[in-house]
């Protein structure tokens, strides 16, 4: 491939500068590689190698050689200068000069495409994958250096890792016990995606890199014009209620679903989910509106008024060369509707100042909930094995078990049932500093929550002391009595599963 290929192969012409150049490569290699596709054919890796040939060959090349390609002096010097290079010394360096984000929860791994002229010993080191990791680090996302399809990858694999962690942490050798364990798994997987992605992406930082504004207000407010539509099948409730929207009709936000906006006309009747052609936009523009730092507004777009383009957005099923035009704005085409929406966004606050630490409280709670999920269904490696140990060890604490009627009881009442009569005997007979019968307030049969206090030292304040810790004379707080009835129901859904 020579630089005037690869200007065809990219659609460059003599007025692109560098960044154009970046923006077109960025939008052709998001929509062939296999990273960003959902299955992954012979004729999209092929076809993303030779876009990644193309940029590296017009990242190398000088003015002139732009100039000898075009045939003309219209390419200017300014277009290409060392500046390109950096990203090329950048697979022979592990090293990274974005911005630096120390609030960020985890780091995550910056990946880069490998060039197309390696040797044969990188090829093999390579083993097959398009990209490799370039550094790490809690580096903020820059659309102009990292390609968005592996900045997704990133973020991806720093999700995987903070699960497998936490998977780790419960020290389960095999989590085939735990029901709808993929579904639940994907739901966490996908929440974390959200607020890892919101960590570092820097949304008006990124929004200026990506699109300029169309115009300002009064005020000297920023205003964006965002390509963006609607789709949906025909037939569908949908379908109709886009097939029956003017030229011109304003529609309205219902609400947000992660990083999706819902749509509505004037009478509140859903009409779908709004798409925007470049998904990066996404990343942008749906965490400022949950701030409230923006504001929007949404129009059908009239007919001729925006410009004759190919459907390259993020609705894939549909090709704009199988629509017709209903004469309304309104294309149709292989039993689906789309209407184009001119989507204007205007900044509210330009003081809005970026902060990611706040998502760190987030991203720890659904850890810990996926944690509690995992122990729930994995008695035997909780976080009271240590604990279980030592008691077992005890020949007065291990002679106690639930028997038949104590495993009747509770299949009868149900754990919820048993857990609400442990909080209750906890908060009335060991929560308070002073008790006149303190050793002798527990029964040693008569009820699941009886054997299980003395099984695990959880009887008197004495005992929380030689086992726990817990020191008597003080009132136990919510957060010990709540830990006191985690162990007496751990033990009694140990002592349940071993014997129902």
């Amino acid at each position: 491939m020579n630089t005037q290929d690869a200007i065809e192969l990219l659609g460059i012409v003599p007025e692109d500068d560098e960044r154009e150049i970046k923006r077109k490569y960025h939008k052709m290699i998001s929509r062939f590689h296999p990273d960003s596709l959902n299955e992954v054919r012979k004729a999209h890796i092929q076809r993303a190698q030779e876009i990644n040939e193309a940029y590296r060959i017009l990242s190398q090349s000088d003015s002139r050689e732009m100039q000898n390609a075009y045939g003309t002096e219209a390419y200017g010097t300014e277009a290409h200068g060392t500046d390109n290079h950096k990203s090329g010394k950048r697979e022979q360096h592990q090293e990274w000069s974005g911005e630096w984000n120390e609030a960020a929860f985890i780091p995550r791994n910056i990946y880069l495409h490998y060039s197309m002229n390696l040797s044969e010993e990188e090829r093999k080191e390579a083993q097959g994958k398009l990209y490799y990791q370039a550094a790490c680090g809690k580096y903020m996302w820059d659309p102009e250096e990292e390609d968005f399809a592996l900045f997704l990858t990133s973020i991806r694999h720093a999700a995987a890792v903070l699960l497998e962690r936490t998977e780790n942490a419960v020290n389960a050798e095999d989590l085939s016990s735990v029901p709808d364990l993929k579904e639940y798994r994907f739901r966490i997987q996908a929440k974390l995606f959200e607020y890892l992605s919101m960590q570092y992406v820097n949304p008006l930082l990124v929004l200026d890199s990506l699109m300029k504004s169309e115009s300002t207000d009064r005020k000297g407010q920023k205003i964006y014009r965002v390509k963006a539509f609607l789709a949906a099948e025909a037939a569908s409730p949908e379908g109709r209620l886009i097939a029956s929207l003017q030229s011109g009709e304003y529609l309205f936000p219902k609400a947000f679903h992660g990083n999706q906006i819902q749509l509505m006309n004037k009478d509140k009747q859903v009409l779908g989910y709004l798409h925007m052609e470049d998904d990066r936009l996404y990343f942008c523009i749906i965490p400022l509106l949950k701030r409230h730092a923006a504001q929007v507004k949404f129009l059908v777009q009239e007919e001729g008024s925006g410009t004759n383009e190919k459907n390259e957005g993020i609705n894939n099923t549909t090709n704009s060369s199988n629509f017709r035009n209903s004469g309304r704005g309104i294309k149709r085409g292989n039993n689906k509707l789309k209407v184009n929406i001119d989507f204007y966004f205007r900044l509210e606050d330009e003081n809005y100042t970026y902060n990611s630490s706040e998502l760190n409280l987030k991203i720890a709670e659904i850890l810990n909930g996926y944690e509690k999920y995992l122990r729930k269904y994995n008695p035997e490696q909780d976080q009271f094995c240590d604990l279980f140990a030592r008691l077992s060890r005890s020949n007065f604490r291990s002679r106690f078990h639930l028997k038949d009627k104590d495993i009747q009881y509770i299949r009868e009442k149900g754990m919820d049932t048993i857990r609400s009569h442990a909080s209750d005997f906890v908060r009335t007979r060991l929560a308070p500093a002073q008790i006149p019968n303190d050793g002798k307030q527990t029964p040693m049969r008569g009820h699941p929550v009886f054997l299980a206090q003395h099984a695990t030292g959880c009887c008197c304040r004495g005992c929380l002391y030689k086992w726990h810790r817990i020191p008597a004379g003080v009132r136990l707080t919510e957060e010990q009595q709540e830990y006191i009835v985690d162990v007496l129901m751990a033990w009694i859904e140990r002592e349940y599963n071993r014997n129902a």
